[in-house]
This record gives structure tokens, C-alpha cells and sequence, in this order.
């Protein structure tokens, strides 16, 4: 075994090796040489969950109360889910951004909006849920609201 080598291999065998074989050699004495604790993987689930409640502990309901377009399942409706999704992602770019208006940006420029879709009472994702009664009690339809057929193959976006 070569001097300082952590290989197990004589210096005629790393001689015989090809350039990438070292180097993948040197990359497992580097990783297997330290003593750090692998990267704890970040739970995004928890974080996105984290924040919805956050979030909507310091959403205020103003107009008419006479019902309440929210679901408490809301995370059953795919639309919402995804709505909430990019509402955390670009809040998160607001607040790690550099630019100081960026979060009052993001309220008036993507919260705002979003909430007017999610909230609204004749089209909104929550129109067939009811406060007391629960998710889609208005209905037994849980299809997609929204038909879709995908364009054949000769076809093209437009320019």
C-alpha cells in the first residue's frame, strides 16, 4: 500500500487505473474520511404545512358571513393544494429576496388574487363545500372540473 493511500492498492495497481477510476477512488477516501453527520433531508411537506397554518392564522374574513367558502379538507381539493403551493414558493422568494417591497409585493400581487379565486362563492374550488356540512355536500361529483383532450400530434403552438 502507497503511503497516505486509504485504497488498499499498491502503487503499480493505482498506476494501472484509469484517470476516472482514480478520481473515484480520491472522491470515496474524501467522503469516507470525514467525520460529519450526513445533511438531515428537509421535511418540504412539514415546512409547507408550517407555513398554511402560519399563514392562515393571521387571515381575516371580512364581508358577508352568512357562509363560509372554506373546506376544512381543503387539502383534497387538487386545485387549492397547488394554488397554496406556489403562493408559498413565491412567498418564500419574497422574504429571502433582496428587494424590501417584495412581500408587500407578493400580498397584493399573488396572495390577493389567489384568495379571490379560492374564496369565491359561485366559482371557486370550495363551491360545493360547506362550513357545517362539510367536504362536497353539495354534491357527489368529484370528477375534474375542468375536461381535458389532448391535442393530436400534428399539432402546433401557435407563434
Amino acid at each position: 500500500m502507497a503511503d497516505g493511500d486509504v485504497t488498499g492498492l499498491t502503487d503499480d495497481e493505482i498506476e494501472a487505473l484509469t484517470d476516472e477510476e482514480r478520481d473515484s477512488l480520491n472522491d470515496g477516501a474524501i467522503d469516507s474520511g470525514t467525520d460529519e453527520e450526513p445533511e438531515e433531508e428537509v421535511d418540504v411537506q412539514a415546512q409547507f404545512l408550517d407555513w398554511v397554518v402560519e399563514h392562515f392564522s393571521i387571515v381575516e374574513v371580512v364581508g358577508s358571513n352568512k357562509r363560509f367558502y372554506w373546506c376544512a379538507q381543503w387539502f383534497e381539493h387538487k386545485e387549492v393544494v397547488a394554488r397554496l403551493v406556489a403562493l408559498w414558493k413565491a412567498h418564500l422568494a419574497a422574504e429571502l429576496g433582496d428587494d424590501l417591497g417584495a412581500v408587500s409585493s407578493w400580498w397584493i400581487n399573488d396572495w390577493d388574487r389567489h384568495a379571490a379565486v379560492l374564496f369565491d362563492p359561485a366559482n371557486g374550488p370550495f363551491r360545493f363545500c360547506d362550513r357545517t356540512r362539510g367536504h362536497l355536500s353539495e354534491t357527489k361529483e368529484t370528477g375534474p372540473a375542468v375536461s381535458l383532450t389532448i391535442p393530436p400530434a400534428e399539432w402546433q403552438l401557435p407563434a
